[in-house]
């Protein structure tokens, strides 16, 4: 599965998990309706030091060389939300951004557990719950966010060439 299979299956179970939209910071579309949730991610973070694991196998005529990897990749989610009137009722912004995070966060610190290893995904960490509130022009936006890291399969694939005979003989060099 690559990153951007893993990213969009995060999205879109964290946003079920959640009842609310998830989408990708920084995008030209209109902005949604609160509460909403925002991410950006950094998708791959190779170990220091990290070669992978190889294999070879023989497929036909060609012979093949795989390497796999756990990277890691991290990713920042904030909920918004504001101050209204819904269904006749306040909405306080700020209660309703700060629980959502704290959900979330618990996604994938524990509730998602199951989801996340169907994957092949590991949680490494998920940081504090903290405010990310910011003024807009006559209100303010109640925003609450945290940062995951995860660890992912990563696999590549090349054909290589092999030697089928090698010819030796005998000689100077090699006695």
């Amino acid at each position: 599965m690559s990153f951007l299979e893993i990213r969009n299956k995060i999205v879109q179970g964290l946003s079920e998990y959640l009842e609310c939209p998830v989408v990708l910071n920084n995008q030209q579309n209109p902005e949604q309706n609160p509460p909403y949730v925002f991410y950006s991610a950094y998708p791959y973070n190779p170990e220091m030091g990290e070669l992978g694991d190889y294999s070879t196998e023989q497929e036909g005529d060609t012979c093949v060389e795989r390497r796999r990897t756990e990277p890691s990749c991290s990713f920042s989610f904030t909920v918004c939300s504001v101050d209204r009137e819904e269904n006749g009722e306040y909405v306080s912004g700020e209660d309703e951004a700060c629980f959502l995070a704290i959900k979330a966060a618990g996604w994938f610190e524990h509730v998602g557990y199951d989801f996340f290893s169907g994957m092949g995904v590991t949680v490494i960490d998920a940081s504090t719950v903290q405010e990310r509130s910011t003024l807009l022009v006559d209100e303010e936006a109640r925003r609450y966010g945290f940062d995951v890291r995860i660890r992912y399969p990563h696999k590549e694939s090349r054909n290589i060439s092999t030697i089928e005979k090698a010819v030796t003989k005998k000689g100077d060099n090699n006695e």
